[in-house]
């Protein structure tokens, strides 16, 4: 923990003269620390799992065919239960000694690792969150690079890219419950891009139907699999966000029911696009699907709502990843500005970097994505919160619960090891070949 911290919040304590119990400092926070209403967190949620990743999907459908629409259903299922247990996370470390001394919106996967597991789990879980969270900036970066290059063929990728990570940089510091109504526009940007890529389509005279050309190759390739898993566990990076929003809810009794609707929209969203992309482009597909809109005639209109949207939607979505790790590596203080000058000098040093790691990864974007996806994701989207949540759940007398819970934890925890050794030798035999 930050000695920092702690020692303001021991000399608030001491100095307002008054204690209170760990139960009665749990309910004060849940009741008065809250902003965000359900729809907010919704729109939160969804903002976070539902973004560009989108535009590889369909490529994982042409690595592993049809199959790979399976592959997004257990996705799904498995990152949505570990969203779960990260809410019910959060509610276990607010009864412990440790949440007294440290605020709300610093109750991050490091704070949790140290409450369950000790300083050094702390220090390794924010190492993996701050490279997976990073990676995944530097992909959505090159993304948007692209994008933009599509809706301003004129402009090189060297101004872009600063100026877009300029941009994204200051909408860090957008009050959280003010940002809710940014994701909302960043929820109707992807709509449009959606629609506009589905108008494109379209105009082809003729899709490609892989199965009528591939057979049974177009409906299941197994050696591909855990590459097509890496591809869609990165689509769900943000997990080391859920706390924050998570820690801002009005009616924390809520956060099931908002897991449910914001992951029923991704898997509705991953599956619709992977099926049309794959559909109509087949074998022909790009890394990125929106580079195949390129070349369907007479659909440069539709070509560029749908950048153009996505892009949007990229900007929205990257200060929310931002602020993760600035808050891992620099956690608020509980008195004083939120955003002294050196936490607004860390936010620029990130953005910096990033933009100049993007640059220079812009024609390697996809090994780097598989990577993240099948290594660091997995780890904190699905392996981290499901050990946190069984030391937790033990911890306070509960134990795991009866035989369906068990199931449930092998399960996530058998796919999450299996497709991280997977998925990581494949990505890492890719980058070396």
């Amino acid at each position: 923990l930050d000695q920092a911290i702690l020692q303001s919040r021991q000399n608030l304590v001491l100095e307002r003269g008054f204690s209170v119990s760990l139960d009665e400092q749990f309910l004060l926070d849940r009741e008065t620390a809250g902003v965000l209403s359900a729809p907010q967190t919704v729109f939160n949620l969804a903002n976070i799992i539902v973004g560009v990743g989108v535009l590889s999907v369909p490529y994982a459908l042409k690595q592993s065919g049809y199959s790979a629409l399976l592959v997004i259903v257990v996705v799904i299922y498995v990152t949505g239960t570990t969203g779960k247990w990260i809410g019910a996370c959060v509610d276990m470390v607010g009864k412990t000694q440790e949440a007294i001394l440290v605020p709300r919106n610093a109750w991050d996967f490091g704070f949790m690792a140290q409450v369950s597991m000790g300083r050094k789990a702390s220090i390794f879980i924010n190492v993996v969150t701050v490279l997976e969270v990073w990676l995944a900036l530097v992909t959505f970066m090159v993304m948007n690079g692209e994008n933009a290059k599509l809706v301003w063929p004129s402009l090189s990728r060297t101004f872009t890219m600063p100026v877009l990570g300029v941009i994204a940089a200051s909408f860090v510091f957008v009050p959280q419950h003010h940002f809710s109504f940014l994701s909302l526009l960043s929820t109707f940007s992807m709509v449009v891009a959606a629609a506009a890529m589905m108008a494109s389509t379209f105009m082809l005279s003729q899709w490609a139907d892989p199965y009528e050309h591939f057979g049974e190759a177009a409906l299941f390739q197994w050696w591909n699999i855990p590459r097509s898993v890496g591809i869609i566990v990165f689509c769900f990076a943000g997990h080391p966000c859920f706390p924050g929003v998570r820690a801002g809810m009005k009616s924390p009794s809520q956060w099931g029911l908002c897991i449910n609707i914001s992951f029923f929209v991704a898997f509705a969203y991953y599956a619709a696009f992977g099926f049309l992309g794959y559909i109509v482009f087949g074998a022909d597909l790009s890394e990125t699907v929106t580079e195949n809109l390129q070349y369907i005639r007479g659909a440069r209109a539709f070509q560029t709502i749908s950048a153009f949207c996505f892009l949007v939607k990229v900007q929205l979505t990257v200060p929310l990843l931002l602020h993760a790790i600035v808050v891992a590596l620099w956690s608020p203080a509980a008195e004083g500005p939120q955003w002294p000058r050196g936490r607004i000098l860390l936010v620029l040093g990130i953005s910096t970097l990033t933009v100049l790691v993007a640059l220079s990864l812009a024609d390697k974007v996809a090994v780097v994505a598989s990577l993240a996806g099948s290594l660091l994701v997995m780890i904190t989207s699905v392996l981290f919160p499901a050990v946190v949540h069984i030391i937790l759940t033990r911890r306070f007398g509960n134990g795991v619960g009866g035989v369906c819970a068990c199931a449930r934890y092998c399960v996530v925890m058998a796919f999450g090891f299996t497709m991280a050794v997977l998925g990581t030798g494949l990505a890492v035999k890719d980058l070396t070949a």
